[in-house]
């Protein structure tokens, strides 16, 4: 049952900073949407001028790896709470998903700065907006933890 709760922690979180993005990016008119940037990269399907791969087979590639890493985290995080390891609080998961942020950060501006042929995305706003998208992963996660039961680990 454990697999589960976690699995669904980690659709929930990442489908919040999904929309998070994909909202900026109707706001701003600037390329937020992580799924059709790690779609574009991984595949390597890099439109003329930079634009953004819309072959479905890449999109669904895209997201189901976004998703899997979301569960991946989802999945850290339970432990770390059923060991004990940081509260149950808004304080220390918006720390934990600052941290997480972090390493997105690093893995994002590394992806496009060696990428052979990025899409055109704004770097420094983007990596920060998906940098800071994370806290929302994480409030998401935590959200449905508690939903659960404080305790998910061999439930």
């Amino acid at each position: 049952m454990f697999y589960l709760k976690a699995i669904a922690a980690g659709i929930s979180g990442t489908l919040l900073m999904t929309g998070a993005l994909y909202l900026l990016t109707a706001i701003t008119g600037k390329n937020y949407k992580v799924v059709g940037v790690l779609a574009t990269m991984i595949t390597n399907h890099t439109t003329a001028g930079g634009g953004l791969t819309h072959k479905p087979a890449d999109l669904v590639t895209g997201t189901v790896l976004h998703y899997l890493i979301g569960v991946f985290f989802a999945f850290i995080y339970f432990y770390l709470w059923d060991a004990g390891i940081g509260d149950l609080t808004i304080r220390y998961t918006i720390v934990l998903g600052a941290l997480t942020g972090i390493f997105a950060m690093g893995f994002w501006l590394a992806f496009i700065r060696l990428h052979p042929n990025p899409p055109a995305v704004p770097v420094v706003s983007y990596v920060t907006a998906v940098g800071l998208s994370h806290v929302l992963f994480s409030l998401g996660v935590l959200i449905i933890y508690c939903l659960q039961g404080n305790s998910a680990v061999g439930k």
